[in-house]
């Protein structure tokens, strides 16, 4: 009987800033990779770190793993042809949906199943979404259909852009503050 060989900080290789593949056929993945997203996301600037589980990015499925700090900025997106699943495995965020003007049209308040909170969505194609997280780290499972193509996403041209991290939290944090009427 073969023996389960659990992805090691070794195994990574870093095609990215934060982004790290492992070449197994089956990635099979612990808390200590979660530690070790959390520990790069802390010294990078998008405070945020990914494991690919999928082979390349030119892959037909993408399945990654992926550690946020409450300080990272994921700006208003939309992908344009493709869906995305997002399964949250630890802490508590907000999901804003936005509408094509800018305007924040939905929170869902998102924890792991323990919390009774939704835990699970499906994004469909062309709808804006960004995160606020409330916790100190969010972790997540996120899955679309590959490959990665640059172009088929876009940042949403209302709101910051991702290198203006500091507008980008101060522009969260005010659609939010907006929502709630206080």
């Amino acid at each position: 009987m073969a023996t389960t060989v659990v992805i090691q900080q070794r195994d990574l290789v870093e095609t990215g800033q934060g982004i790290f593949y492992a070449a197994r056929p089956l990635p099979i993945t612990d808390a200590s990779l979660v530690a070790f997203l959390k520990q790069t996301a802390c010294a990078i600037p998008p405070r945020r770190a990914r494991f690919c589980a999928h082979p390349a990015a030119d892959a037909a499925q993408h399945d990654m793993l992926i550690a946020c700090h409450r300080d990272s900025y994921v700006p208003p997106h939309r992908h344009l042809d493709k869906t995305e699943s997002f399964v949250v495995l630890e802490g508590v965020a907000d999901v804003l949906l936005f509408g094509e003007s800018g305007k924040l049209e939905t929170v869902l308040r998102m924890g792991p199943l323990s919390t009774g909170r939704p835990f699970f969505y499906r994004m469909p194609a062309r709808r804006y979404h960004s995160l606020s997280i409330e916790s100190e780290w969010l972790v997540f499972v996120e899955s679309t259909i590959g490959p990665f193509r640059p172009d088929a996403s876009e940042n949403a041209p209302w709101a910051p852009s991702p290198d203006q991290m500091d507008l980008g939290r101060a522009f969260i944090a005010a659609a939010l503050q907006s929502a709630r009427g206080t």
